[in-house]
């Protein structure tokens, strides 16, 4: 029985049958590296993979003998490798990589022509390029235009990063992309859903530091007036602000803030507000406000000082708060690449607010400190 046992485990070879090569990486599972070839061969790592890449710069005989050593070793190209190193060498071309910028206004041109919201996206296009991205513009309301459409579009064209750049006045409603395929930002608050990360201006920090600095300038008398979607933009910051500010102010001192919801008639109610009040400095987000106060008789801003929230290139020598739209968008550039590099696709969970502070900006309409009251300024005054 044992000796049965025993011939039944031995398999005759004959002497004719090829026996194959041992294979040295059975040893051991550790691959052969290019560096263990090089050591064989007596040559560099790049001669070594240049010549099992066939590159015509090493000479016929070289490539084989480099070729003939990897196979004695059992060297395995590494596929997942020699991809990404692939990908490496096209870089070389320098072919930027798309960022969509998604305009959801029904102008397709406004973040370009209107000078209070260009600087958010020339911000954006600036760090697009200095980290190797380029910015794509996008408009939604493009004619027969359809959210999965435009999710097509952007997925066929390889594009992974999205900017949603909202209405310059009006809330968007729901956006309904394949967020599935994206990773996406916006800033401001113009979008009412899906929830995702923003970069926004510090609406309440903003307002409540030109009142204060108004303050210690020896103006009393500071009238707040802002469109009522201006307010509802900042998530009711701004009046909240505003609120906060009366309450440390004696009583006396506070004008009741002006918010005004219609388009039509607004001059006229702003008219009725300011001479009623008679404020001795405006804060407002209105780039017509330095001309609706001088047709009434005042000077700005020996008269009436007026300060804007939202300084830019429209208004950019009056005196106010830069909300800093530039460094906005550049971040929002930053965020989303960032969330392209590490995978993050789909909607956040939770998504996050990332607040911009602003800075104070001394301009050409208010004096600092106020001037003192004078008889000219009281006879004005008194006219009115």
């Amino acid at each position: 029985m044992a000796s049965h046992f025993r011939s039944w485990h031995v398999w005759p070879v004959s002497q004719e049958s090829p026996v194959p090569p041992e294979n040295p990486r059975s040893a051991s599972s550790r691959p052969v590296s290019l560096g263990a070839i090089s050591k064989k061969c007596g040559l560099s790592r790049t001669a070594v993979s240049y010549a099992l890449r066939d590159h015509p710069g090493i000479p016929l005989e070289t490539r084989d003998r480099v070729k003939a050593v990897a196979r004695q070793l059992g060297y395995v190209p590494d596929a997942r490798m020699a991809m990404q190193m692939e990908s490496v060498r096209s870089t070389k071309k320098r072919e930027p990589i798309p960022i969509a910028w998604l305009n959801m206004d029904k102008s397709r041109t406004i973040w370009d022509e209107k000078l209070y919201l260009r600087p958010y996206i020339e911000g954006a296009r600036l760090r697009c390029a200095e980290m190797g991205y380029r910015l794509d513009e996008f408009w939604l309301r493009e004619p027969g235009m359809t959210m999965r459409r435009m999710s097509e579009i952007l997925f066929h064209r390889g594009i992974q990063g999205i900017i949603i750049a909202p209405s310059g006045f009006y809330s968007a409603g729901h956006i309904r992309l394949q967020w599935k395929n994206f990773a996406a930002v916006s800033f401001d608050k113009g979008i009412l859903a899906p929830s995702l990360h923003r970069i926004i201006p510090d609406y309440f920090y903003n307002i409540v530091l030109a009142l204060k600095i108004l303050r210690r300038a020896g103006y009393k008398r500071i009238g707040v007036f802002l469109h009522l979607r201006t307010d509802r933009r900042s998530a009711h910051t701004y009046s909240g602000g505003v609120l906060h500010f009366h309450s440390m102010i004696p009583e006396k001192e506070r004008i009741p803030p002006f918010f005004d919801l219609m388009m039509d008639g607004f001059q006229k109610r702003f008219n009725e507000w300011f001479l009623a009040n008679k404020p001795d400095v405006l804060v407002c987000h209105h780039s017509e406000a330095v001309a609706w106060v001088r047709s009434l008789g005042y000077r700005v801003p020996e008269d009436i000082g007026v300060v804007h929230l939202g300084i830019e290139d429209d208004v950019s020598e009056w005196a106010g708060i830069r909300q800093r739209k530039r460094e906005i968008g550049a971040a929002a550039a930053e965020l989303v690449i960032s969330q392209v590099q590490n995978y993050r696709f789909g909607l956040p969970d939770p998504s996050l607010d990332t607040l911009m502070q602003g800075h104070w900006h001394h301009g050409s309409t208010l004096l600092i400190p106020k001037p003192k009251a004078g008889t000219d300024l009281l006879r004005r005054r008194t006219r009115k």
